[in-house]
């Protein structure tokens, strides 16, 4: 009985302490209402012999054929006939 009495006020003691920690919490981390814009980098990876490497601006001539993904705008003026997007 004696355990049950203290785990009953341990817990009323831990209740009462949430308040002050959720205060200390977001006073710490500042929460925003706002949502900032997400900026996307335009990114364009392509196969060579051993891995896939990925670029910030799309390869030109016969590079831009091991295009395998792409993020952003699309390097080809008929982006249908390409490879999808990752």
């Amino acid at each position: 009985m004696l355990r049950i009495t203290i785990f009953l006020v341990g817990m009323i003691f831990l209740a009462s302490c949430t308040n002050g920690i959720r205060e200390y919490i977001e006073s710490t981390i500042k929460f925003s209402d706002e949502k900032s814009p997400l900026i996307v980098e335009a990114l364009y990876c392509y196969r060579t012999i051993g891995k896939v490497n990925c670029y910030t601006e799309p390869l030109k001539g016969e590079e831009a054929n091991r295009l395998v993904g792409y993020e952003g705008i699309s390097p080809r003026s008929t982006s249908g006939t390409g490879p999808l997007r990752p």
